[in-house]
C-alpha cells in the first residue's frame, strides 16, 4: 500500500477528482452544478456551498457500510452478515470452499481494507489538509472516519492507520488495536467539542445539509451519534480495559446532548437525498443475484420468540413447490451446496432499493446502556428499564405492534431449526442453549444470563448490520450462533467460529515490512482466522 503515503501533491489532486466523480455518479439533480471536472474549479468554486468538504463527506458516508453491491457483498454480506447468523447463501462459489466455510478468498477479504484505505481515508485526509475546511466539517469527517475504521480494525486487528497521510512517513508500519481505539476516543471527543461549540454560536443553520445522507444536516443528531459511537466502542473494550471502558461509557451518557434516545428520529440510517440517490445493495444481492436468504439461526430465534419483526424483515415462501402453505425458511451456514437452485426458494429479505441502510439503531444505545447498568455503571436507568426500552425502540423503528406482550413473555425461547430439504441440518435448541433464554427480565437471573438476554435482543435489533452483530458475538459469546456445517479451515475452530479475517495478500505484496509489524502485534496467534483481537478477551 505504498501509494497512500506519497508526498506529491498531485496524488491528492487526482484523488480529489476521483472522489468528486464517484460521489456524484448517482446524482439525479444538479448535474451541471456538481458533475464537472474539479481540476478546473477555482478556489471560490470549491469554497462555495462547502462543495469541497461536502463532496468528500458524501464519498466517506457511502463507504462506511459500502453502497456498492460488489463491495458490500464481498466485504460485509459474505463475512459479517453470514457470520452473525442473519443470512445464509444459496451459491456454491468455488465448490463451497469460500469464506462461508472458512476458506478466506483473497478477492473477498480485501474489500473492507480497500473501503477504508482507498476510499474513506483519502477523502478524510483531503478534508483534514484543506485550508477551505471549517472546524465543523473536520469534526464530521472525523466521526465518519471512526464509524468506518472501527469496523475495519474489528475485522483485521492492527492496521497501518495512525500515520495515514503524514508527510514524514517512510514506512507503512501497523498500529496496535489498543492504540487505534484510543485514537477513536480522542477523535470523537474533539469532534463532539467542535460541533458543540458550533451549535453554541449558531444552532439553527445546517451548512452540510446538501451532503448529509444520515441526519439531514443536523449537528445535534451527529453529536448524539458520536456519543453513542463512543459508548459502543467503550463497551467493546470492557474485557480488555474495564476501567477505560467505564470512563468513556459514562462520559458518553453524561454528555449534555447525550446518546441516541428517540426511535425513528434518531436512528442512524444512510438514505437518498435530493441530489444523491442511494440504492440498498441487499436488494440486488437478494432479489437480482439471488445469492442470499434468511439465515437458519435468525429463523430459530425469531420463530421461537414469536417475534413480529420477522414479517417486517423477511418474506414467506414455499420450501418446495408442492408445499401447501408458505412459511419462513432460513439456510444453515457452511453448507456444501451442490445445486445452485436448491435453496433459492427459502425466505427472501424484505428489502428494496429504497430501503435505508442501517448504521446504528436507537435500540442499540439502550442495550449498551442496559449492559453498562448491569455492570454497575451510571447509565441513567436500571438494566431492566433500559433493556425494555431497547426492545420498545426496535419495535417502534420497525413499525410493529405487540411489544407489551413480547416484553412480558417469560416462556418462549429460541426454537430448534429444521431444514425441510435436508434433515441432517437440524439443530436442537438444547444443543446450543445452555440455559433457557426467555425475553422477560428476571432480576433473580445471574449476571451471565442477564447479559445473554441483553445481547440476544441487541443482536435482533441490529439486523441487518451483520458486521456489528458478529463483532458483539465475538466479544460476548452471545447469542449462541449455530456453527457451520462444514469447516474447511485447518486453524479455525468450528465451535469458537471465526475471530478475525486475515490481512489481504495485497499487503504482503505491496507493504511486506509493514504487514510483518501487524502480524507481530497479533500477539503470537499469527495471521489466521482463529487469532483473537485485543478486545476479544472474555473467552481467551
Amino acid at each position: 500500500m505504498q501509494y497512500y503515503y506519497k508526498r506529491s501533491r498531485s496524488i491528492y489532486i487526482y484523488a480529489y477528482a476521483a472522489m468528486l466523480m464517484w460521489c456524484f455518479a448517482a446524482c439525479t439533480k444538479n448535474y451541471e452544478k456538481y458533475n464537472r471536472n474539479p481540476l478546473l474549479a477555482t478556489d471560490e468554486d470549491v469554497a462555495k456551498d462547502n462543495l469541497l468538504t461536502g463532496s468528500l463527506l458524501l464519498s466517506m458516508q457511502k463507504s462506511v457500510i459500502p453502497v456498492s453491491d460488489f463491495s458490500y457483498q464481498r466485504g460485509q454480506n459474505l463475512l459479517g452478515d453470514v457470520y452473525a447468523g442473519y443470512m445464509g447463501v444459496t451459491k456454491d462459489w468455488d465448490a463451497s470452499r469460500n469464506t462461508t466455510t472458512y476458506v478466506f478468498k483473497q478477492d473477498w477479504i480485501v474489500e473492507p481494507f480497500n473501503d477504508a484505505f482507498l476510499k474513506v481515508l483519502p477523502a478524510w485526509n483531503l478534508i483534514r489538509k484543506s485550508a477551505k475546511t471549517t472546524p465543523d466539517g473536520r469534526a464530521l469527517a472525523n466521526i465518519i472516519k471512526v464509524a468506518c475504521l472501527h469496523r475495519t480494525t474489528d475485522i483485521y486487528g492492527p492496521l497501518p492507520y495512525l500515520s495515514f497521510g503524514s508527510n514524514t512517513i517512510t514506512a507503512n508500519a501497523y498500529d496496535a488495536q489498543e492504540s487505534i481505539y484510543q485514537s477513536f476516543f480522542n477523535d470523537l471527543d474533539s469532534s463532539i467539542a467542535a460541533l458543540t461549540a458550533y451549535r453554541a454560536q449558531d444552532s439553527s443553520s445546517s451548512p452540510m445539509l446538501a451532503y448529509d445522507l444520515v441526519y439531514g444536516g443536523s449537528y445535534l443528531k451527529w453529536i448524539k451519534f458520536a456519543n453513542t459511537l463512543k459508548l459502543r466502542l467503550a463497551m467493546r473494550i470492557v474485557y480488555a480495559d474495564p476501567v477505560k471502558a467505564k470512563k468513556y461509557a459514562e462520559a458518553a451518557v453524561a454528555n449534555p446532548y447525550g446518546v441516541l434516545t428517540t426511535p425513528v428520529e434518531d436512528d442512524a440510517l444512510l438514505k437518498s437525498i435530493s441530489s444523491v440517490d442511494i440504492a440498498n445493495p441487499l436488494d440486488i444481492i437478494c432479489n437480482t443475484y439471488n445469492d442470499i436468504r434468511m439465515g437458519a439461526f435468525m429463523e430459530a430465534v425469531l420463530k421461537g420468540y414469536k417475534d413480529p419483526r420477522m414479517a417486517a424483515w423477511f418474506m414467506q415462501s414455499k420450501a418446495r413447490p408442492t408445499d401447501a402453505e408458505a412459511g419462513y425458511y432460513g439456510i444453515r451456514n457452511g453448507l456444501l451446496i451442490d445445486d445452485a437452485n436448491k435453496y433459492k426458494s427459502f425466505s427472501k429479505l424484505r428489502v428494496t432499493s429504497r430501503t435505508p441502510m442501517l448504521w446504528m439503531p436507537v435500540a442499540e444505545a439502550y442495550f449498551l446502556r442496559a449492559e453498562g447498568a448491569l455492570r454497575g455503571w451510571n447509565m441513567n436507568g436500571t438494566a431492566k428499564e433500559l433493556y425494555e426500552a431497547g426492545i420498545k425502540a426496535s419495535f417502534q423503528q420497525n413499525q410493529v405492534g405487540g411489544v407489551g406482550d413480547y416484553i412480558a413473555d417469560n416462556k418462549s425461547i429460541p426454537a430448534e431449526y429444521s431444514d425441510p430439504l435436508d434433515d441432517a441440518n437440524t439443530v436442537s435448541n438444547s444443543a446450543y442453549l445452555k440455559k433457557p433464554v426467555t425475553i422477560a427480565w428476571n432480576n433473580s437471573d445471574d449476571f451471565e444470563l442477564k447479559l445473554e438476554k441483553i445481547i440476544t435482543q441487541k443482536w435482533i435489533a441490529l439486523y441487518p448490520n451483520g458486521q456489528e452483530a458478529w463483532t458483539e458475538f465475538r466479544r460476548t459469546g452471545y447469542p449462541r450462533i449455530f456453527p457451520v456445517v462444514y469447516n474447511f479451515s485447518s486453524t479455525v475452530s468450528t465451535t469458537r467460529q471465526v475471530r478475525r479475517i486475515p490481512f489481504p495478500n495485497t499487503e504482503y505484496k505491496n507493504n511486506p515490512k509493514g504487514v510483518a509489524t501487524g502480524v507481530a502485534l497479533l500477539g503470537g496467534g499469527g495471521d489466521i482466522g482463529s487469532t483473537q483481537l485485543w478486545w476479544d478477551k472474555k473467552n481467551k
